[in-house]
């Protein structure tokens, strides 16, 4: 008891989780979840244990895509990490993950793994992006639509709704008999056309 009112008059400390990164040879990127943390060597301080997506890259050297897991001491286990919390100094947990690199193949079929690899991983990166963006043509529809009930923005209108009334088809010369078929010559005598012959008049 007496342990314990010590500590909280000198107050409590904290807990400084590292995950400590290195390679052979040095001077890898390092990414932790798609964020680039350092190159290697490098410390990265955590916030929560468990398992983290790592992606090592070096030029020349074949990349490497793992996961890679931070554990928790004993003593920073939910419990025994009240305790912890309480020790008036800084307290730190650490791991340690070392990566050995591969000399780069020039095999056509590394290669070839490699450039498959990279595709698939953009292609999730697109995918996660596409489903967290708005459908914009489905907004632009509905913004379409309400213009046309008079509600919207006047002017917008619906693709493939009908032309305005009133409007003659550009292709086609405009008649101004009504008898005559469209795109009929309004000048020419439709009794002299051969293909129809003379009017005889009964």
């Amino acid at each position: 008891m007496v342990l314990f009112g010590v500590m909280l008059a000198f107050g409590a400390g904290c807990v400084r989780r590292v995950v400590q990164i290195t390679s052979d040879p040095d001077g890898a990127v390092v990414w932790m979840n798609d964020r680039e943390v350092g190159s290697t060597p490098c410390e990265v301080e955590i916030l929560h244990y468990g398992t983290y997506d790592v992606r090592v890259e070096k030029p020349g050297w074949e990349p490497v895509m793992t996961g890679r897991s931070a554990r928790a001491p004993i003593w920073d286990l939910p419990g025994p990490d009240f305790l912890a919390e309480l020790v008036p100094a800084e307290i730190e947990s650490r791991n340690v993950w070392h990566f050995q690199l591969v000399v780069e193949s020039a095999d056509a079929d590394a290669v070839l793994l490699r450039a498959e690899v990279a595709r698939d991983r953009v292609a999730a990166e697109l995918a996660r992006a596409g489903a967290s963006a708005p459908d914009a043509t489905a907004r632009g529809l509905a913004e379409a639509v309400e213009a046309e009930d008079g509600t919207g923005t006047p002017g917008a209108a619906v693709e493939g709704a009908p032309a305005p009334v009133g409007v003659a088809d550009p292709g086609l010369p405009e008649a101004t008999d009504p008898g005559l078929e469209p795109g009929a010559d309004p000048g020419r005598d439709p009794s002299m056309d051969p293909s129809t012959g003379p009017s005889r008049g009964f």
